[in-house]
């Protein structure tokens, strides 16, 4: 069995996004059950992780095609016509003939590849699809999804929440299978790190975008508990040069106060050391399809504020370390921060919880799929 996995966005070692992210685990993991995979990729360099080649398309000539550039350049104007005239550009570029299962990990590449079996994983929710396709959009796709009578395709759904609610909307077959735990995450409790200043480190492990990862939010919340809380400050990770101007805003509301914000692009494979540092982490997102932060800040022990999203609720229950906010309000948020600085520890992370994200057990949920998708 050979599976091609397609990612929208460049992918190399140091890559922190969650999509990314997901493909390089999901493509190492099933190197370990022997499955032999590749990962296509529109753009970026030819690389090798873990014996899996990575090949990038160079689909135009812009140097670093993605989710963002992608939609000047294909999608003008979100309709079934521009998908299929990108499908049409893509198989062009590509054979995708020597593969068994494509796994496609946006549903742009929806047209592409139509006479395989196919894998689709939604990492993105309706809010969060029409935020970057524009208005409507996520009725257009599924409307394409509904009258879709001849594909074989399947659906991932990380989220047991949202997997329920896109089968009644695409209705089609949906599995929900929740994102593996990173093997540098995996069972390793982060050790306590508290700095000789004294100052309480709050660290948002999130990219800089207000309007799903509500920092906004968390800063208000910060305001209004300041005074009960120690000398604090703010450490916020994901600032990719789209999201700069997005630093004067959240500077320009905490200013008169005084409250030390600190901005830093922090790579993969410096994230575990900045969990480390760190004596709260806070989440306050308005939307996620998953959460790979919430995972990885919970399996190191690290005392953990979510906001009160479906996908967070799913991934707090049955671990002492998460502080789910009760609402989503500056608030409720509050209220939670002052109740996880006040706790003195968290319980044990467990095994049960722990097994949930386990590498194994996600990549054989994944070739149990796979399988499905051959024997059809």
């Amino acid at each position: 069995m050979k599976i091609l996995n397609v990612s929208l966005w460049p992918v190399d070692k140091k890559s922190i996004g969650g999509t990314e992210r997901y493909v390089i685990c999901l493509s190492s993991a099933l190197k370990k059950f022997s499955i032999d995979s590749e990962v296509l990729m529109l753009s970026g360099k030819k690389i090798s992780i873990d014996d899996v080649f990575y090949l990038p398309l160079n689909l135009s000539s812009i140097k670093k095609l993605d989710e963002y550039s992608i939609k000047r350049t294909f999608f003008k104007k979100f309709n079934k016509k521009s998908l299929q005239a990108f499908a049409r550009k893509v198989e062009s570029k590509f054979d995708f003939s020597k593969y068994d299962v494509v796994h496609f990990n946006s549903l742009l590449f929806y047209f592409c590849a139509f006479d395989k079996r196919r894998v689709f994983t939604i990492h993105i929710n309706q809010g969060g699809f029409d935020q970057n396709w524009g208005k409507n959009s996520f009725n257009i796709m599924t409307k394409i999804i509904n009258d879709d009578k001849i594909s074989k395709t399947k659906f991932i759904m990380p989220s047991k929440y949202y997997a329920s609610q896109y089968r009644k909307k695409f209705n089609k077959e949906i599995v929900d299978i929740p994102h593996s735990l990173p093997q540098p995450f995996f069972g390793k409790k982060s050790r306590d790190s508290k700095q000789s200043d004294g100052c309480l480190d709050i660290f948002v492990p999130s990219r800089l975008e207000l309007k799903q990862k509500g920092q906004d939010l968390l800063l208000d919340s910060l305001i209004a508990i300041r005074t009960k809380l120690p000398k604090f400050r703010v450490i916020f990770a994901g600032v990719d040069d789209q999201y700069k101007p997005t630093i004067k805003i959240l500077e320009n509301k905490v200013r008169p106060l005084g409250i030390k914000l600190i901005f830093k692009k922090i790579r993969m494979d410096q994230m575990k050391a900045a969990y480390d540092k760190a004596d709260l982490v806070v989440l306050p997102s308005r939307y996620e399809s998953f959460g790979y932060s919430a995972v990885e800040s919970l399996a190191l022990g690290k005392k953990t504020v979510l906001s009160d999203i479906p996908t967070h609720k799913e991934i707090a229950r049955g671990n002492g370390c998460a502080f789910l906010a009760k609402g989503m309000s500056p608030a409720a948020l509050g209220k939670a921060i002052l109740k996880a600085v006040n706790s003195d520890c968290c319980k044990k992370v467990n095994k049960k919880w722990l097994d949930r994200y386990s590498e194994d057990t996600w990549a054989k949920k994944n070739i149990s799929l796979y399988k499905s998708c051959l024997s059809q």
